[in-house]
């Protein structure tokens, strides 16, 4: 098993869950600092060869491969951080969670005004820091938000149980099941969240710019917007020493439209990776994309 596979596995979430549980933050920082050495020591690995590709793009033709490097060793470092804060967080319980992330005044005034247009919204994150952690956050304000996902989440935490009985977080894989209950619950004027950066969604006959090079990307949550006639709101999180998880964000998008589908598709997937983009190459170390997003 890759440790690109195995990070992602059963396995490796229960292997996280127990480090959660079990070890205080010192401690946990102490075994984190040799394991990321190890895992970036394998230049050779699916896992450090996606990293490696994508910081490269991010960070332009300018950066030197040991500066390309370095980021990928703090990707590691932040990816190990987050993982193991928030399985901390979720053993600790509601209380804890809410209090781990946050929610920026900014993000708030955005979230009122995408609420405001009486519509259904597509909630688009990207894989920076703490995103995950800012989705349960948000489902813990008692908005009920389905989020579609690569696979079904087996989680064995209390907390993710309770959120999942009380309807608060729906999860599930994206499939044909799953992508009706989408529709109906926007069209109902609920919230629907995805990742817009997950190359594993990726449409294979549409490449979207993303800095500068054609990237596979997916466009699934424009093409349920523009059924649907949602707005698009951007978010995602962020960390720095001194104010911790925050969760960042832009104001609601409404759909543009040309009269040709699949140009509004490309065009309005476009807008939201813009805000994307600026957010990543802000801080590029904290982008945890474990998959190749451009073709090498």
């Amino acid at each position: 098993m890759s440790f690109q596979r195995l990070l992602t596995s059963d396995l490796g979430t229960r292997l996280w869950m127990s480090l959660g549980r079990t070890l205080r933050p010192g401690a946990a920082h102490a075994l984190i600092r040799p394991a990321v050495g190890l895992v970036a020591s394998l230049r050779n690995s699916r896992l450090y060869r996606a990293l490696y590709y994508n910081q490269a793009y991010v960070l332009g033709p300018k950066a030197t491969p040991a500066q390309v490097d370095a980021n990928v060793h703090a990707v590691l470092a932040h990816g190990a951080q987050t993982s193991y804060d928030m399985v901390r967080f979720l053993a600790q319980g509601e209380a804890a969670v809410r209090q781990a992330i946050d929610f920026t005044d900014e993000t708030w005034a955005h979230a009122r005004q995408a609420q405001a247009l009486g519509r259904g919204v597509m909630v688009c994150g990207c894989h920076l820091s703490a995103f995950n952690l800012g989705l349960l956050t948000f489902s813990l304000t008692g908005l009920p938000v389905q989020v579609l996902s690569r696979a079904q989440p087996t989680g064995g935490f209390k907390l993710m149980t309770d959120l999942r009985d009380r309807g608060l977080l729906v999860e599930t894989p994206i499939d044909g099941p799953s992508l009706r209950a989408a529709f109906t619950r926007l069209r109902a004027g609920g919230l629907v969240a995805t990742a817009a950066d997950w190359p594993e969604a990726a449409d294979p006959d549409v490449m979207l710019p993303f800095f500068g090079a054609p990237a596979r990307l997916p466009t699934g949550h424009i093409r349920i917007a523009l059924s649907t006639g949602a707005a698009l709101f951007a978010i995602s999180a962020r960390w720095s020493p001194e104010r911790g998880y925050y969760t960042i964000s832009a104001p609601p998008l409404e759909l543009e439209r040309t009269g040709d589908r699949q140009q509004d598709v490309i065009h309005n997937a476009r807008r939201v990776l813009a805000i994307m983009e600026g957010w990543i190459a802000e801080t590029p170390q904290q982008w945890l994309m474990y998959y190749p997003v451009w073709r090498g």
